[in-house]
């Protein structure tokens, strides 16, 4: 499912946009309604581009390593 998409990671959310990193490292500033709703910093989001449509989805947090 998300083999053809890129992976963005939001690093701060802040008066209607959110700051993201993406896959080059490099960091952009998006608008809150480009990503999907309930995104969180810290929040690894899926995006992909088909026939010029955007579809993205939050990815799920790791769960950590069990002692």
């Amino acid at each position: 499912m998300t083999e053809d998409a890129e992976h963005i990671l939001v690093r701060d959310i802040e008066d209607g946009g959110a700051l993201v990193r993406l896959p080059d490292t490099s960091e952009e500033i998006w608008s809150l309604a480009s990503l999907p709703p309930g995104v969180q910093p810290g929040d690894t989001v899926a995006v992909r581009v088909i026939e010029g449509d955007m579809e993205c989805w939050i990815l799920p947090r790791p769960a950590g390593i069990r002692a």
